[in-house]
């Protein structure tokens, strides 16, 4: 009688995705990129869906001389890359802290690394076990959808790969160690103003706007914001003692259609109106610095801040490696990596 020899199940290979949008990391890399942008219909959507990518590139050439200006004003590029390479580093030492041996990834979807080809990598690593971590707190199907549609694409390109199994986390607003980081740096720059008082300092949340159509069909990125900011302001108290004044603005809008509002803009001018002195920026929907944070918010409206009167005006630091945060993103992904978790179903993973 033969003996069947078995094969010893092998150990699960576990890796975490980090997905964000990207950003040119030098001069010439900007008309390319910003046709990957316009060109993408989850991201900036043309009511004509056939004329998306020839109108894309269209105005990806109009905006090309404008935002290489502005690259400039930044270095020459963004560091977006850079420091999403870094999270993805220090995640991976906090898992293994922790004794997780996982991989981290990062994919992005407009500019290199591209989500397309950071996926082939992991099908050539074997991972068993994977977690899709958007580095965007609040969902949108401008941002989180966007990333996500582009992954499962590359998934029903190669026949769904049922054998890995793969969780979406789809937003963390109100995430423990991503509060604490934001607490944290908030209360560091209060004590940078001449009257560190918190009922002197007013505090003005900046998020990337969205068209207003997408909120008004269901999309909760606005209600995210809001909750980010109700439990920041409940740590504030805890920490301080009492609610600095604060309000929610929207920056970045892109073409005629309408937006989230108030602007940022107009926000900074009705606070000098108000005879407000000490303004305190905080860029509530970014985790990593680039150009919304080292131009808009650092150039284009500390130079506003001054011509409307607003003599004290900063900025609180984008998360980057902020050890708390790193150590929300590891809850995050170790708590889908060690559960019996089921794969979460595509459609919520890109909002529907």
């Amino acid at each position: 009688m033969s003996i069947r020899a078995f094969k010893r199940p092998q150990p699960p290979r576990f890796g975490v995705l980090l997905l964000n949008l990207g950003g040119p990391e030098k001069l010439a890399d900007v008309e390319p990129f910003l046709r990957n942008l316009f060109s993408d219909p989850s991201i900036i959507r043309l009511p004509i869906r056939a004329l998306q990518r020839p109108v894309g590139w269209l105005i990806a050439r109009l905006r090309r001389r404008k935002s290489m200006r502005l690259y400039e004003k930044i270095g020459g590029g963004s560091p977006q890359r850079r420091i999403t390479t870094e999270q993805a580093a220090a995640l991976q030492s906090e898992l293994a802290r922790q004794g997780i041996a996982a991989r981290v990834y990062v994919g992005m979807v407009c500019w290199h690394p591209l989500i397309e080809s950071t996926f082939q990598q992991i099908l050539q690593d074997h991972i068993t076990h994977l977690v899709v971590l958007p580095l965007f707190p609040h969902f949108s199907v401008t941002t989180t959808g966007a990333a996500a549609k582009k992954l499962i694409h590359c998934f029903d390109q190669h026949g769904g790969v049922r054998e890995m199994r793969r969780s979406y986390v789809t937003h963390y607003e109100t995430e423990p160690g991503y509060i604490a980081a934001l607490t944290d740096l908030i209360v560091d720059e209060m004590r940078q103003f001449p009257d560190p008082r918190p009922a002197a300092i007013q505090l003005l949340f900046s998020a990337h706007s969205i068209p207003t159509k997408y909120v008004e069909r269901g999309d909760p990125y606005l209600r995210h914001h809001e909750r980010t900011i109700a439990a920041v302001m409940t740590a504030l108290e805890r920490r301080l003692g009492t609610r600095p004044p604060h309000t929610l603005s929207f920056q970045s809008k892109v073409g005629p259609v309408r937006w989230l509002e108030p602007s940022t803009e107009a926000t900074i001018q009705r606070l000098a109106r108000e005879g407000k002195t000490q303004v305190l920026t905080i860029p509530i929907s970014f985790v990593s610095e680039h150009i919304e944070t080292l131009y808009e918010l650092d150039i284009q409206y500390q130079a506003l801040a001054r011509e409307v009167g607003i003599p004290y005006f900063r900025r609180v630091p984008a998360l980057n490696c902020h050890r708390a945060f790193i150590r929300g993103l590891a809850a995050l992904a170790r708590a889908r990596l060690t559960a019996g978790y089921q794969a979460q179903p595509a459609e919520q993973a890109v909002g529907g």
